[in-house]
């Protein structure tokens, strides 16, 4: 009779360890998705910052030279949509976010503290990248200024240079108008 209740006992213990241990594993699971989703959205953060820095030296006629960046001017997409929601804004294209019109944020941006050459970050395996593109509302007074959108990405991404899309991992957009009244 003892050892049928300890044999009962060691089932209902082993069924117990097992679901302890699939709990655990599933809540670590869950934790790296929530920290990778949140590693994606900071590096959003970061394109849309450098890419503010570019359109505002735009807004005041000079090209953005920081962080050894060179043609950043350029890069900004000059034909003009009237709001964020434009179905002919270049940022709904996957075509729009490979080649010359999207602005990598660099290296140097990312992971150097802004008064040294001290690297303080890891580096990401997919930079951080952006669009601007130049707006302008059909409101009175018109704002003219600029479309921003960045997308950041966790380093379990995977994205494809080729068509500009991501295929797995965690991802982020972000997006900002800037405006001036005229």
């Amino acid at each position: 009779m003892v050892l049928v209740v300890t044999l009962i006992l060691l089932v209902i213990l082993s069924l117990v360890g097992t679901f302890a241990i699939r709990n655990a594993t599933q809540s670590e699971r869950r934790i790296n998705g929530i920290r990778s989703a949140e590693v994606a959205r900071e590096a959003a953060e970061t394109a849309l910052r450098f890419c503010e820095q570019v359109a505002m030296f735009d807004g005041d006629g000079k090209d953005y030279t920081e962080y050894a960046s060179t043609g950043m001017r350029a890069r900004i997409i000059a034909t003009t949509i009237g709001s964020e929601f434009d179905k002919d804004a270049a940022w709904r294209e996957s075509s729009s976010w490979v080649g010359n019109g999207v602005i990598l944020v660099p290296k140097d941006y990312l992971s150097k503290k802004p008064t040294g050459t001290e690297v303080d970050a890891v580096q990401m395996e997919i930079q951080p990248r952006c669009l601007v593109q130049k707006i302008a509302t059909t409101s009175t007074p018109q704002l003219t200024g600029y479309l921003i959108t960045a997308r950041g990405f966790a380093n379990n991404a995977r994205f494809e240079d080729a068509t500009g899309k991501a295929t797995q991992g965690a991802e982020a957009w972000l997006q900002s108008v800037l405006t001036r009244d005229k």
